[in-house]
């Protein structure tokens, strides 16, 4: 479509996977994120306040950049602060899991977490920890919706994403899967570091739904008077180990 067509009434519901699937399309908010966005090729329409058209000129190169008008702006956005920048992008496309675990070697999966924040720290950390893939199963917030992306801060746009099903299989892949648990696990200290790996991360209320008869539970030692840790935070100490 050319920029100057875009039916920004159907952008404004990019918030709804539905019209996500519908369009194609994914919605990029704010700074960071759209510019993480065109840096990885995954974005197809800019749209900018009037006195930011020439900086978002310059960024996207040969992506079409649309001055539109504060309020019209504020609308399109998934957030009710001011946002000077926001862009739609392709959805990008979801591997089965046979598909992801075969071509990838360092996944995470998220196994029922629903909370976009979560999510989206999950992702950011395994992006720096050295992950290629995410893996969402079941009841998994979705990791095309703009709170996922935002939280994530633009991580998930470099990394391959793929989805599957509760009977997902992991045993004959050649991954160490690992299984954190509060107690009662190996000592994550204590294990050698894999180099291929699927990092399992449960709900935090009922924990992880699928549990691979390969599956090695590890625990994080807490001396402190916690009785556990936020998944995002055990996601970051397990990946910073083995990275």
């Amino acid at each position: 479509m050319p920029d100057q067509r875009w039916d920004l009434k159907r952008l404004q519901r990019l918030d709804r996977k539905k019209v996500r699937e519908e369009l194609g399309l994914q919605l990029l908010e704010g700074r960071r994120v759209v510019a993480e966005a065109i840096d990885a090729g995954m974005v197809s329409q800019v749209f900018c306040l009037e006195e930011a058209v020439a900086h978002w000129s310059e960024v996207s190169g040969a992506v079409p950049v649309q001055p539109v008008e504060a309020h019209a702006l504020s609308r399109l956005a998934d957030v009710k602060t001011p946002q000077e920048v926001v862009a739609v992008g392709p959805l990008p496309r979801l591997l089965p899991a046979p598909e992801l675990l075969q071509e990838h070697k360092r996944i995470v999966v998220l196994d029922g977490l629903q909370d976009p924040g979560n999510v989206g720290a999950i992702a950011r950390t395994a992006l720096a920890f050295g992950c290629s893939a995410i893996l969402a199963l079941p009841g998994t917030a979705d990791l095309t919706s703009p709170k996922v992306l935002r939280a994530s801060a633009g991580a998930l746009l470099r990394l391959s994403l793929g989805v599957g099903t509760s009977a997902v299989s992991f045993d004959s892949c050649d991954h160490v899967v690992a299984l954190p648990v509060v107690r009662g696990g190996e000592d994550i200290r204590g294990l050698p570091v894999p180099s291929c790996y699927a990092l399992i991360l449960g709900n935090e209320g009922g924990g992880a739904s699928v549990r691979p008869s390969n599956a090695v539970e590890v625990t994080i030692p807490m001396p402190g008077p916690v009785e556990s840790l936020n998944v995002a935070a055990a996601c970051a100490v397990i990946l910073s180990r083995w990275a």
